[in-house]
């Protein structure tokens, strides 16, 4: 098979799902060292992409803007726009998405070639805009590795150590290790990043817990709790802050960051407990050590990637799990079994072992 020349990924949003499709992009510039490469996404994600070494051009959809005003907005901008994509002669379309929207995009770019999933991955009407399809194998369980399947459609088979990156620069660091100190964190002190928030309720582990995780840790291996928040996650910051403080813990409050700060800093922390969500899969693409806690999505499926990166952990022994509602249906003390059955002592135990696996490996 030719190997194209140029090729455009489609992978419009979210955070999480931007991050598990980073090394299909590593694949193809290591596979296609000479082709062009592009992106297109939503503004959403977009500052994730920024300053990437491995993409030759970025597409971002101001989605804000056009959702809700497509008419008023189509010959204004969205028609200039995809214009302009197909003008820049895309060989290839890369369909990572799979719903409607990306596969109308996909086919908006002009790409002759468009290549997207087969099988229950191309959902709603997907596969009628995509000509080059791919099954994977009903083994493969992992999004990254789904997502890595797609390349077959080009004839390539990627390699076991596909992982991905960030663009990351040493200066961004710095700025971040600079707004660290304000917060009250010192140069050379070792920190557990504590990540409580996420989309779904039902991937939220309790505050409570947290805080004790985050205690436990403080005592042993010696690591200071960073507790990450976004917008409307005060309430979760400040009572994981205050139960950290009455065990004796003084914790760091991370200052306020938007995606690509949020990505900066994580890049900083010796260590990473999250749900299933954007943050925790960063972690994992950034070689942190990080343990990942699982209620209503699957952790075969959606744990962070590297598999290596640490453990995920779940409790399989319920039959509702995974139930993939955002929101628990079930009442009284059965809400959220799944999470609140993970208790701290035992993500506590588990970041001790990935952070010392870590520690021995990097010394």
């Amino acid at each position: 098979m030719k190997k194209p020349n140029s090729v455009l990924i489609v992978r419009l949003s979210a955070i999480g799902d931007v991050i598990h499709s980073l090394p299909v992009l590593d694949v193809l510039r290591r596979e296609l060292p000479d082709a062009r490469i592009g992106w297109i996404v939503e503004e959403l994600s977009a500052p994730l992409l920024q300053n990437h070494p491995q993409l030759d051009e970025l597409y971002v959809i101001p989605k804000k803007r056009w959702r809700g005003n497509f008419w008023k907005m189509f010959f204004p901008e969205i028609r200039p726009f995809f214009r302009q994509v197909k003008a820049d002669g895309w060989e290839v379309a890369l369909d990572l998405h799979g719903l409607t929207k990306s596969g109308l995009v996909a086919w908006a770019s002009g790409a002759p070639i468009r290549i997207g999933y087969g099988d229950e991955d191309g959902r709603e009407i997907n596969k009628l805009f995509t000509n080059r399809k791919v099954k994977p194998s009903p083994e493969i369980k992992h999004v990254v590795a789904r997502n890595l399947a797609l390349l077959e459609g080009l004839g390539i088979t990627p390699p076991a150590d596909a992982a991905g990156k960030l663009g990351i620069l040493e200066e961004e660091r710095e700025q971040m290790r600079a707004r660290l100190e304000e917060a009250g964190w010192t140069r050379g002190e070792r920190i557990a990043a504590l990540n409580p928030g996420a989309g779904w309720s039902s991937k939220r582990w309790e505050p409570v817990r947290f805080a004790e995780t985050g205690a436990l840790l403080a005592k042993d291996p010696g690591l200071r709790p960073l507790i990450l928040w976004g917008p409307r996650e005060e309430p979760m910051r400040d009572e994981i802050a205050n139960r950290l403080k009455q065990s004796g813990v003084e914790p760091i409050i991370a200052p306020q960051t938007r995606i690509r700060d949020l990505a900066v800093l994580i890049s900083l922390c010796d260590l990473f407990i999250g749900g299933d969500t954007g943050p925790t899969h960063t972690a994992g693409l950034l070689d942190v050590p990080v343990v990942s806690i699982f209620g209503a999505s699957d952790s075969h499926r959606n744990r962070p990637w590297p598999i290596k990166s640490g453990p995920a952990l779940q409790r399989e022994d319920f039959d509702c799990v995974p139930c993939w509602k955002t929101k628990c249906p079930l009442v009284g003390d059965e809400i959220l079994k799944c999470l609140h059955g993970i208790e701290a002592s035992r993500v506590a135990e588990a970041a001790r072992e990935v952070y010392r696996q870590h520690q021995s490996v990097s010394s």
